[in-house]
């Protein structure tokens, strides 16, 4: 599935420049962006944008805009992004929702889609670096079909590392027992 995915109720493409107004809105609720203390602003979301473009052109991926159809805006974010773990390479999935479109399953729906992409890209594993006390993104990734693999140290806090397998696409939902 190349770009722009769509599914029942979203786009999920490439971010552009006129991109970076509704980003900075999408942000502002420290809840979003919650790892960082600093507001989110047009100059942060300028640069949020610019990184995303930057991966599309050096590896790929990054982060991609998801735009709610019936909204007709964008609401978030979802995407692959490489990382290095522990010295290993791998492949990131995350994604991040204004608060008014979480409890919709919109950042599932985008990651489901955005999990057929890497597929596309010859991907064979994808992980999500999670922190215990985010429910709402370990549920996603139970969903997705993800299972925890192990706790790691990124970005001085510890997160749990969920991994899932695509060789078969999409697995079903993860057998973790969650609050």
């Amino acid at each position: 599935m190349t770009l722009p995915i769509h599914t029942a109720r979203l786009v999920v493409r490439e971010f552009a420049d006129d991109d970076v107004a509704d980003l900075a809105r999408a942000f502002a609720d420290p809840a979003v962006i919650w790892w960082d203390p600093a507001p989110f602003t047009l100059h942060r979301a300028r640069e949020w944008v610019a990184r995303a473009r930057q991966g599309y052109a050096a590896d790929g991926m990054g982060l991609y805009a998801v735009v709610a159809r019936a909204e007709g805006h964008l609401v978030g974010d979802c995407g692959l992004v490489p990382r290095v773990i522990e010295g290993a390479p791998v492949t990131e999935i995350g994604w991040h929702l204004e608060r008014s479109a979480w409890g919709h399953g919109y950042a599932t729906e985008a990651a489901h889609g955005v999990l057929t992409h890497a597929t596309d890209l010859g991907l064979s594993r994808v992980c999500a670096l999670i922190v215990a006390d985010n429910v709402r993104s370990r549920r996603v990734a139970a969903r997705l079909g993800m299972a925890i693999d192990r706790e790691v140290e990124w970005a001085g806090r510890a997160h749990d590392l969920w991994v899932l397998e695509l060789a078969g696409g999409p697995g079903p939902a993860a057998t973790a027992v969650l609050p």
